[in-house]
């Protein structure tokens, strides 16, 4: 799946500015776990004292459910 044609423009902004930079190419199943797994490193080293984790998995979560579209 090319994750460039399925992730809004906001959505690749939230993935640059943690260092994942999507290309305009299909990806595997492999890639698609490696960008999930980095995704969800990045929201546990948020802090849980201000709200600061759930705020990043709201964030994510329509990128990690189209991430898991693609290992499924």
């Amino acid at each position: 799946m090319n994750l460039l044609n399925e992730l809004s423009e906001n959505e690749t902004n939230l993935l640059k500015n943690i260092g994942i930079k999507i290309e305009n190419r299909n990806y595997n199943q492999d890639e698609a776990k490696l960008i999930e797994n980095n995704i969800i490193e990045d929201i546990f080293r948020r802090s849980s004292k201000n709200g600061d984790i759930q705020k990043a998995n709201e964030q994510y979560s329509n990128i990690i459910e189209k991430l898991e579209r693609i290992r499924n």
